[in-house]
């Protein structure tokens, strides 16, 4: 009889979820990567609470899926509780802080251990400001969406000459 037997468990295997941002600036004149961050992220309670309502449907919408990386200001450590990010930029500015996710990635799914990855790239003319955290959400628009996950990195100085590449990998 093995432990969780022993105790009376009645779930022998857990899912743990976790993420990692992968944020790089790049010279818009010649790609050339000037600096790169690969953060371990929090994935967020309702994050985890989104994941575990699509197994069940839960009512959800079947668009009703992560569709959006925003960047933002704040350096403030992420916690499980939060929805929003600390230093929304774009609302703040009017800025284009958030995006649709431009690439996805699902050929991961059959791995062992499965994955799945969104890509984004804000263009010269978004998101210039200096930088800290980033999100995942499931609307484009603000205050009205489910976070997925929360990360903050050593800021990034976003300028008109840079490029900023977010891919985003969630795995068990």
């Amino acid at each position: 009889m093995d432990q969780d037997e022993k105790n009376g468990a009645q779930f022998a295997e857990a899912i743990r979820l976790r993420g990692c941002f992968e944020v790089g600036i790049y010279d818009a004149r010649n790609n050339e990567l000037l600096e790169y961050r690969k953060i371990n992220n929090v994935v967020v309670t309702s994050g985890r609470s989104y994941v575990l309502s699509r197994i069940i449907g839960s009512g959800l919408a079947q668009t009703d899926v992560m569709t959006s990386i925003e960047v933002g200001t704040s350096t403030t450590a992420p916690a499980t509780g939060d929805t929003l990010l600390n230093g929304t930029w774009a609302t703040a500015t009017g800025g284009t802080g958030r995006l649709a996710i431009a690439t996805f990635i699902t050929g991961g799914l059959g791995s062992n251990p499965p994955f799945w990855q969104a890509q984004v790239t804000f263009a010269t003319n978004q998101a210039n400001t200096t930088l800290g955290e980033a999100g995942i959400f499931n609307a484009a628009a603000y205050n009205v969406q489910t976070m997925l996950s929360h990360v903050t990195f050593a800021t990034i100085n976003k300028t008109t000459s840079n490029t900023l590449a977010i891919t985003y990998t969630i795995s068990n």
